[in-house]
């Protein structure tokens, strides 16, 4: 019995021993404040390391009428003697006028088989209104600041502005150029290169590369009756690019400015390059340099003798009396 009497007598000197080592309480930034302001409500309790502390937990208000904007947020600080200052704060209005009492909340303290819950005092808060005079009416306590522009709110006035500017002045630009009978869009032509300069530097070109060696034939061949090819069209209105070697052949009948013996070298030059690219055969290396020769000289042949009787027939236009002279 002396045993059981003794262990109580310690228990409750240890409780009260641990008590003695724990502050804790409620307090409020202010307890008077305007209606709709903010402040902050806070726990603390203070204790020695290793005690579990519980803070109660509150939802949406505090009491009817004062509200709960955020929290709780914890934080916890140990001080220069050792013992830890431990917090939960929470931010709080209230949008009607009156006195508020926080209630008496409990705190749950826990330290090995130590199971206590302590219960923090009342506090009353004040909320009041704003007093109007009646004679200046509702008015701002603070006048609202004029915020600096910003780069980025400048930044889509500027571009509208230049894209107007942009527009304007193109439109300007080109109603001028309307006015003045100018084309709307001047484009630089492009010089236009004669059908016989253009094979001339073709035919450089295969000379130059030396595509008739062996194993270029198909090559050589295919470049050497384009360049012919695209000579007849310029110079002679034959589409020479789409037709097949017997229509070109049968084109050049009909042409008078080609003469028989022109023909017929083409007409050997194309059938060769028709077996080389179709039936794989390989002519002689001096037979591919003929067939070169006869393009420079279909080509020469051809165009000199055109300038020629062009030049005759203007001669013939000079020479011939106006009407006006007879």
């Amino acid at each position: 019995m002396r045993k059981q009497i003794l262990l109580f007598l310690l228990l409750v000197c240890g409780i009260g021993s641990l008590q003695a080592q724990i502050e804790y309480g409620v307090e409020l930034d202010t307890n008077y404040m305007l209606i709709g302001d903010q402040q902050h409500l806070t726990f603390k309790v203070r204790s020695r390391e290793g005690v579990r502390v519980v803070f109660p937990q509150l939802k949406d208000t505090v009491v009817k009428g004062m509200e709960i904007i955020s929290g709780p947020v914890r934080d916890s600080v140990q001080e220069d003697d050792g013992q830890w200052l431990l917090q939960e704060q929470y931010v709080i209005t209230a949008f009607d006028t009156g006195l508020y009492v926080v209630p008496s909340l409990p705190i749950t303290i826990e330290a090995g088989e130590f199971n206590n819950v302590l219960r923090t005092e009342e506090i009353g808060i004040v909320v009041n209104t704003y007093v109007i005079d009646p004679q200046q009416g509702n008015y701002d306590i603070v006048m609202p600041y004029e915020a600096p522009w910003s780069l980025l709110e400048i930044l889509p006035y500027l571009l509208w502005g230049l894209l107007a500017v942009a527009v304007l002045g193109g439109g300007g630009y080109l109603w001028w150029r309307y006015k003045k009978n100018k084309p709307l869009f001047s484009a630089t032509p492009k010089e236009a290169v004669p059908p016989y300069v253009t094979a001339i530097r073709a035919l450089d070109s295969i000379k130059e590369e030396k595509l008739w060696q062996p194993g270029q034939e198909k090559l050589y061949y295919t470049r050497l009756t384009d360049a012919v090819r695209s000579y007849l069209d310029g110079e002679f209105d034959i589409a020479a690019m789409e037709q097949t070697s017997a229509e070109i052949l049968q084109a050049l009948k009909g042409c008078d400015k080609i003469l028989p013996a022109e023909r017929e070298k083409l007409e050997d030059m194309l059938t060769t390059a028709d077996f080389v690219k179709f039936a794989k055969w390989k002519p002689l290396q001096d037979e591919n340099a003929r067939y070169l020769d006869a393009a420079y000289d279909f080509v020469r042949g051809t165009h000199e003798r055109l300038e020629s009787d062009a030049a005759k027939q203007e001669d013939r236009t000079e020479g011939e009396p106006s009407s006006d002279n007879r």
